[in-house]
């Protein structure tokens, strides 16, 4: 991408959006103390998002289906799945929607605009020679953090599947960002492996300036648990077991977090509070804002998405056993709709990253190293949070590495459906799905698109705006996925 153009864009969003570019009247006022870029660094880069951010991502799992009803069974014959249309049957353009009109990816920009305020925050701070009460030292962690965060996200919609470090010795990632003023240059992607390594040198560098710097012990700054959360996930990425194991079992020790408890997820039932909570001892960090749900909160609009039959029949009551979590994450009274975030009184912010994944991490580490006493601690772990989800009968056991692999997998996509893992899930573990859309117009038709293992199509296109202004990037080719109309 042209560097110009993107931080010119910066520029304006910061024009429009901070209080600290220039000094006009006593409402303004240049940073020059660490406390103005401690709220320059929560508001700017923490806090704010536009909201849309990976929302089409969801649709390209199987955790959201199509649905249209009879003419005699809608009160209105609007069709308002449109917009994602692109992403759900994984078009060779998925910035297309239903009408063939174009909606720009805002993925890539957001990311990038958080990568070049980090750089310059980065810089800005570093200026600092002395660090009263250690802020100085926590700033620079937290925004080493952030962009180790922005790589990630954009590594794994952009660039390709990571399979083995001589493949992303070649493999192409995303393009690497140092600068911390503007310059006219055009960029080209790095190698998969060269944004692998940065994301883990950021991430351990975090951790160090985390830990000495002044400690907010609060979910809504990043912190260390933060940053071995994402440690693991990328230790997973390329399979490095032993070091996703080691990484996981280090946080699960040290956090103090805890897998939220049967009866506090029976109380936010009860009461109709959503997982994320400010309440809730398991979040480790909490930032950002999404928009609501494109997912219909009502089955009479004649076209429209809900919550795939697929993933609601996972949550079935069993024999004597009762999962609460088809309570707990869906609408009391529209199990069709996701209520994990969705609402009018937050207390927390929208991404969330929960200790229940570092259990999920370090059993799908174990299930990959083998032997029976990897096996047995991920089963372990994997029923740790089974007994806080389920009234009865919680318990799975298994030596078989295969069918513990299966258990882990559905369990994951259980407990983190509509969060940030599906998708990249689906990706690094290589799953087939299967999509069937119908026409308004001929509900008991549909068109068959599939998402083969492997396909091309789990790289998304370049946003249109980056395709238009640069000509040297690479942008991958899409297949076609309609296999039956």
């Amino acid at each position: 991408m042209n560097k110009l153009y993107y931080i010119l864009s910066l520029c304006f969003l910061w024009m429009g959006c901070s209080d600290f570019l220039e000094y006009k009247d006593q409402d303004k006022i240049i940073p020059r103390e660490l406390k103005h870029f401690d709220e320059l660094v929560y508001g700017e880069i923490i806090k704010k998002t536009s909201g849309s951010e990976m929302k089409a991502l969801d649709f390209m799992t199987d955790d959201i289906m199509s649905v249209v009803l009879p003419i005699e069974g809608s009160s209105s014959r609007r069709d308002s799945r449109s917009e994602f249309f692109g992403y759900f049957t994984w078009a060779k353009n998925n910035q297309l929607d239903m009408e063939q009109r174009e909606r720009n990816d805002n993925n890539w920009a957001f990311f990038y605009n958080k990568i070049l305020r980090c750089n310059i925050l980065e810089n800005d701070v570093s200026q600092f020679e002395e660090d009263h009460d250690r802020v100085r030292t926590r700033l620079l962690g937290e925004l080493t953090f952030m962009r180790a965060l922005a790589y990630y996200y954009l590594v794994n919609i952009y660039g390709e599947p990571y399979e083995n470090k001589e493949q992303a010795k070649k493999a192409l990632g995303v393009p690497i960002n140092t600068a911390i003023s503007i310059e006219k240059k055009v960029y080209t992607r790095a190698k998969l492996q060269e944004v692998y390594d940065l994301i883990e040198k950021d991430l351990l560098q975090a951790i160090n300036l985390l830990k000495a710097g002044d400690q907010e012990n609060s979910i809504f700054r990043p912190n260390v648990n933060a940053a071995y959360l994402f440690l693991s996930r990328i230790y997973l990425q390329q399979k490095r077991w032993e070091d996703a194991k080691k990484m996981s079992s280090t946080l699960i020790t040290e956090s103090g977090a805890t897998i939220e408890t049967l009866e506090n997820m029976s109380k936010y039932i009860a009461n109709g509070i959503t997982l994320y909570n400010n309440s809730n001892k398991s979040i480790l960090f909490s930032w950002g804002r999404r928009d609501n749900s494109p997912l219909s909160t009502s089955t009479s609009e004649a076209g429209h998405w809900e919550v795939s039959q697929d993933l609601r029949n996972l949550y079935v009551k069993k024999d004597n056993a009762e999962d609460i979590r088809a309570t707990a994450f869906f609408d009391k009274y529209k199990p069709y709709y996701p209520k994990k975030y969705y609402t009018f009184t937050r207390s927390c912010n929208d991404w969330c990253y929960r200790i229940e994944e570092a259990y999920l991490n370090r059993a799908e580490a174990c299930i990959e190293l083998g032997g029976t006493e990897n096996i047995e601690q991920a089963m372990r772990d994997i029923n740790s949070i089974r007994r806080s989800r389920i009234k009865g009968d919680y318990e799975k056991n298994t030596n078989d590495p295969e069918e513990a692999r299966k258990i882990m997998r559905e369990e994951k996509r259980m407990e983190f459906c509509f969060e940030d893992c599906r998708w990249f899930d689906i990706r690094r573990w290589k799953i087939e799905i299967t999509h069937k859309f119908q026409d308004l117009n001929a509900p008991l038709a549909a068109d068959t698109y599939i998402l083969t293992a492997g396909n091309p199509n789990y790289i998304l296109s370049l946003p249109l705006d980056v395709q238009d202004k640069n000509f040297e990037i690479e942008n991958f080719e899409r297949v076609e996925t309609l296999v039956s109309k």
